[in-house]
């Protein structure tokens, strides 16, 4: 988790919705494959729904990657297929791409530039080591919680249902 508490509202960079984030990549297959290859655990999504009805809750998430990362390719399209099977009136999320590395950074450094990325891949409150990065984060935009690259012992929906079970 970032050191400092992130918030909705530290997000300062236009993002895309799920519409412009299809438009934007639509020529890429392989987010196509994934996405259609992703069959998200219904049990899961069951539950995750029957929170967000049951507590009149709603969820905001931000995708942070970039167009030449694979994990960004197989992780988000995911991400979207899980988004796609719940009421959209009870999340909202927002891509931010554009996050380049610093190729004369030295040891130690943040590997993203500063100069040619978002601020938010540089603002330590996002603490973004690697992409994709997915913030889950509450209807009054406190963050929940977040998955660096890939969940590490579940999947993205049982970090979701944890998340609203928290």
């Amino acid at each position: 988790m970032p050191s400092e508490k992130l918030l909705w509202s530290d997000i300062v960079s236009p993002t895309m919705d799920s519409a412009e984030y299809v438009e934007k990549f639509k020529e890429d297959s392989s987010i196509e494959e994934n996405y259609s290859a992703y069959i998200p655990k219904s049990e899961v999504i069951n539950q995750i729904v029957a929170i967000l009805s049951s507590k009149n809750k709603s969820i905001k998430i931000l995708a942070m990657g970039a167009a030449w990362c694979k994990d960004c390719k197989m992780q988000v399209p995911h991400l979207l297929k899980i988004v796609d099977a719940l009421p959209s009136d009870k999340v909202e999320i927002r891509f931010l791409y554009g996050i380049k590395t610093d190729p004369y950074r030295t040891l130690g450094d943040i590997k993203w530039s500063a100069r040619h990325s978002p601020p938010e891949a540089v603002n330590p409150k996002f603490a973004v080591d690697k992409i994709p990065m997915i913030y889950f984060f509450d209807s009054e935009g406190t963050l929940l919680d977040l998955i660096e690259e890939k969940p590490k012992s579940s999947t993205i929906e049982e970090v979701l249902l944890a998340s609203l079970k928290k």
